[in-house]
């Protein structure tokens, strides 16, 4: 039977941080190097804290949680938000809905924290499924992130999606993440 975890990152033990390290690879080959350089920080961001599920003590599904403070629109409104990073699922586990149900307990332990929302950045072909979990595609709006000191536009590839949370609609106007993309 899984296990459904949430463990904050200082919960996380060397052992584990290298299990869970290894699914991130084995999910997402072509970005291989990049976690090996960084673990399991995208851009080195580390999560606050990840859901996982277990299964024969491995874990088979995973989703670490960024806490970042950005600022959105003209009036620099500041949001904080609960980004999720690295979803990431076992390709022999797939189709069963493992990255839903992690996403789905990581966003409900953000709402307990009063987050204001939920941003995430996916590609195209995971657009659909993250709209199924309730998370909505923002307008095409610059969205700036900042990289060895030097503020540089999210990679357009990237669609911004947005989870309500505390706030219910995302203000209008550019973003500024106000760090790395996570």
């Amino acid at each position: 039977m899984p296990d459904l975890r949430l463990l904050y990152e200082s919960q996380i033990t060397p052992q584990l941080d290298a299990a869970l390290a290894d699914l991130i690879c084995l999910a997402n080959p072509h970005e291989r190097e990049i976690f090996r350089l960084h673990g399991r920080g995208w851009h080195g961001v580390k999560p606050l804290y990840c859901t996982f599920i277990e299964f024969n003590s491995q874990p088979i599904a995973y989703v670490g949680i960024a806490d970042r403070t950005i600022r959105v629109g003209p009036e620099n409104c500041l949001l904080r938000i609960a980004g999720p990073q690295n979803v990431s699922v076992h390709p022999n586990y797939r189709g069963q809905a493992l990255s839903i149900s992690a996403l789905a307990h990581a966003m409900g332990e953000a709402q307990k924290l009063h987050f204001d929302a939920g941003l995430l950045f996916c590609s195209a072909n995971l657009q659909r499924l993250y709209s199924k979990t309730g998370w909505l595609t923002l307008p095409n709006i610059p969205i700036t992130r900042t990289q060895d000191n030097q503020d540089l536009p999210l990679p357009e590839h990237n669609i911004a999606m947005f989870l309500p949370l505390q706030t219910k609609t995302f203000p209008p106007g550019p973003i500024h993440l106000q760090g790395n993309d996570w």
